[in-house]
């Protein structure tokens, strides 16, 4: 599969397909078997894993927020930033009105007695990738466990997030990735299809009867 910069590619198929793993390789959590990830045509066992993991952000499903400040949590490693750049991304989250309600605002330590819903947690992990603001963007769009007010705030965070950058969706819900211009339909650890969803429901194949069982799911 090759990627432009600035595209959006969604990485679909049943569980086992093997998405998860194609998240791992591209990050270097396991070294490939055979054929080469090339990141501006430079293959990445040319590079160190740190060099290849600055280059990627990543918001999970499983969002972990660790026990200290809400800076804390959104600067994470990133170096001198300010608090006009946290209030930016806050607000672009959609986080603001949360930090206001906080006794002490982005000081305040997350622990035990301070409050976050699934959804709050999810738009920190968000904050925090923005803030990281890498060239390359890994995205598990699984919005499963919040409501659906806040996942339509989960998701037009996400599409402010993913703005400028080459992003990898793993998608969950086919209707939330019609706009993906490159979509990887895998199947037992193989890319089976490729292409954008109207190509590939003209295709009539396998993507399509993923979909087709979605939307009649639903409907």
């Amino acid at each position: 599969a090759k990627v432009t910069a600035g595209q959006t590619v969604a990485i679909v198929g049943p569980t086992g397909a093997g998405k998860t793993t194609i998240v791992n390789l591209l990050m270097r959590f396991y070294e490939t078997d055979g054929g080469e990830i090339l990141i501006d045509n430079v293959p990445i066992r040319n590079l160190t894993r740190e060099n290849v993991r600055d280059q990627f952000c990543m918001v999970l499903q499983d969002t972990w927020i660790f026990e200290g400040t809400l800076r804390e949590n959104i600067v994470y490693s990133k170096k001198g930033v300010t608090d006009a750049q946290l209030d930016e991304v806050c607000r672009a989250v959609g986080l603001a009105h949360y930090v206001k309600s906080l006794p002490q605002g982005y000081d305040t330590v997350l622990d035990e007695q301070t409050s976050l819903s699934s959804g709050q947690r999810q738009l920190v992990t968000i904050a925090r990738a923005m803030i990281e603001s890498a060239p390359l963007l890994i995205l598990d769009e699984a919005t499963s466990s919040v409501d659906t007010k806040t996942e339509l705030l989960v998701q037009k965070a996400m599409a402010q997030l993913t703005e400028g950058k080459t992003s990898f969706v793993i998608a969950h819900r086919l209707s939330t990735i019609k706009h993906a211009d490159l979509i990887l339909v895998l199947k037992d650890g193989d890319i089976i299809e490729r292409g954008n969803h109207q190509q590939l429901l003209a295709q009539n194949g396998f993507y399509a009867e993923l979909y087709n069982s979605q939307f009649e799911q639903v409907s």
